[in-house]
């Protein structure tokens, strides 16, 4: 986050500014460091500590409507449950005296991946790896606490530099997943039955479709960890190319490309993309959930392996490579993979075991020969007719 320029500060109204004000006792708010559809946040500190913060604020035109302010809740709660170094920290969630409520957070500095992406361009293919990685281990801590993102894009993947924890992977930033306003929670109601808990109601369309998969984009969709999946399938499409995956004008476009149109290819995009990028891509994003990878471990294991991190042995890319093997414009061809993994050969043991008996037997083979070898020149020995001896001369 950076501060905003006194130019965009000022065309916010009076009662959107919060510079200098108190919330709840203790943050005194500073300058605006950023600004959205349904909230402005802005640099604060907490004054007995001298801590820096973001206090984010509802804008006050939404405070009056319900379910804004259920989606503010629904922030504040769902990333202040996901117990990850890679996931924004929520420290406080109140209301102000004026009745907007309000989320106080870790402030972070740095960039998006968005950002970061249109002024790099395309990261190298380990540093696209470590970024999803990190990212999917906030991911990962929220499915297990039944919290599914939503709007996972890289708008919402944040290269912070000034974490003091360092990161695991050797990077010069740690990567945060922010963002969870419209988080779905998954909760046990009285009868102790499940339902996703959220901000909107069934059946709406909410997030930002280019990032969306196709249960979300239709009628009835569902969002569940797969639907995370397959976000995190196109941002990592979008870390690999520089580009949106499914781009459109219009929501129809979106749509038709997300639904209908044959799935975009890493490696048309970038040539130096890895081998096995494009088949990782075609299961993370494949339009049928039950065909993609099932876990955000499994998605993020096999992507590690595609770049090449970590001991990766190339017995284990070549299964990859038969598994998802793919025409480059019929992604349908999916439905014809093997149910089961080809075999990857004889272990170590088995290995041992083999050329043992392989030399035993070669052994015996070999006795065998010489002992056949033996009688027979004793045969040609009896068979043969005795020497002619010359007869001495007589006296």
């Amino acid at each position: 986050m950076v501060e905003m320029s006194q130019a965009e500060s000022a065309d916010l109204s009076p009662e959107e500014s919060f510079e200098g004000q108190m919330v709840g006792g203790k943050y005194r708010v500073g300058p605006l460091v950023g600004s959205g559809g349904m909230g402005t946040v802005w640099l604060g500190h907490h004054v007995q500590l001298g801590t820096r913060v973001a206090i984010k604020f509802i804008r006050p035109q939404f405070a009056a409507r319900a379910d804004a302010r259920r989606r503010f809740e629904i922030e504040a709660r769902a990333a202040a449950s996901v117990d990850s170094k890679h996931a924004v920290r929520v420290y406080d969630y109140g209301v102000t005296d004026g009745g907007l409520p309000y989320i106080v957070m870790e402030y972070l500095e740095g960039e998006s991946l968005s950002e970061a992406l249109i002024r790099r361009g395309p990261f190298p293919a380990e540093e696209a790896a470590k970024v999803i990685r990190q990212a999917s281990r906030a991911l990962s801590k929220a499915h297990a606490a039944n919290i599914v993102h939503r709007d996972l894009k890289p708008d919402n993947i944040f290269l912070a530099t000034n974490v003091e924890t360092e990161s695991p992977d050797g990077l010069p930033y740690v990567v945060k997943l922010v963002d969870f306003g419209i988080a779905k929670m998954l909760d046990v109601d009285r009868e102790g039955s499940k339902g996703l808990k959220g901000p909107t109601q069934e059946g709406s369309v909410i997030g930002t479709p280019n990032f969306m998969s196709p249960e979300q984009l239709t009628v009835g969709g569902t969002p569940g960890p797969l639907t995370d999946i397959w976000s995190l399938g196109a941002c990592t499409f979008a870390a690999f190319t520089a580009r949106i995956p499914f781009e459109g004008e219009v929501l129809g476009d979106i749509v038709l490309k997300v639904c209908v149109e044959p799935l975009p290819l890493v490696s048309k995009f970038n040539p130096n993309a890895p081998e096995g990028i494009d088949p990782w891509f075609l299961r993370a994003c494949h339009r049928e959930p039950a065909k993609r990878f099932q876990t955000i471990e499994e998605m993020t294991e096999s992507l590690s392996k595609v770049c090449g991190l970590g001991a990766v042995k190339v017995a284990t890319l070549a299964e990859d490579r038969v598994q998802y093997a793919l025409k480059a414009a019929d992604p349908s061809a999916l439905d014809e993979l093997p149910d089961e993994m080809p075999s990857p050969g004889m272990n170590a043991r088995t290995a041992l075991l083999a050329g043992i008996i392989v030399g035993v037997t070669l052994m015996v083979g070999l006795v065998g020969f010489l002992a056949w070898r033996e009688k027979q020149m004793a045969d040609e020995a009896e068979k043969a007719p005795p020497a002619a001896v010359d007869a001495a001369p007589a006296p």
